[in-house]
């Protein structure tokens, strides 16, 4: 770890020295903005607890990089959580996703992209059908490309 000098802050220091270091925006607006963001993220990643086939996780690590922008004690809260936490922080400090959730993501998330275009939207939505499969695959893209990482140790 560099010493800071003139030129650098310690809490740039600090912010390279862990990715657990929240780098605050200076600007008070851009950090409403982005406490705005952190909590419509969280909202959403909560309503997944309880929606099945909504996502969670992604939601809060969304929430986790708003709030490492905007408010060090409200990401504090998310990468500690008991239940998440271990999962947010891993992919903040990674980038990886494990083996596991991927299966897991794409088995839950292809059943009810299939039953959304053939069963639930209507046959004259032509667009909805279009929009749902391209979200789909764009998603499971997205999925296929990230680093898989080993699960944690519990």
């Amino acid at each position: 770890m560099s010493l800071a000098t003139d030129s650098t802050s310690i809490s740039e220091v600090a912010a390279d020295a862990s990715p657990h270091i929240a780098r605050v925006a200076e600007n008070p607006i851009v950090r409403a903005a982005w406490g705005g963001l952190g909590t419509f993220s969280l909202t959403m990643g909560i309503v997944g607890v309880f929606l099945p086939g909504w996502p969670t996780t992604i939601f809060l690590i969304i929430a986790a990089a708003c709030y490492a922008r905007s408010s060090q004690r409200m990401y504090d809260r998310i990468i500690n959580n008991r239940t998440f936490g271990p999962h947010v922080r891993r992919f903040r400090e990674t980038g990886a996703m494990p083996l596991r959730a991927k299966v897991l993501a794409l088995g839950i998330m292809w059943p009810f992209v299939l039953f959304a275009v053939f069963v639930a939207i209507p046959t004259t939505l032509i667009w909805a059908h279009a929009l749902t499969l391209i979200l789909a695959v764009a998603g499971t893209i997205y999925i296929l490309r990230l680093p898989t990482g080993r699960r944690a140790e519990a």
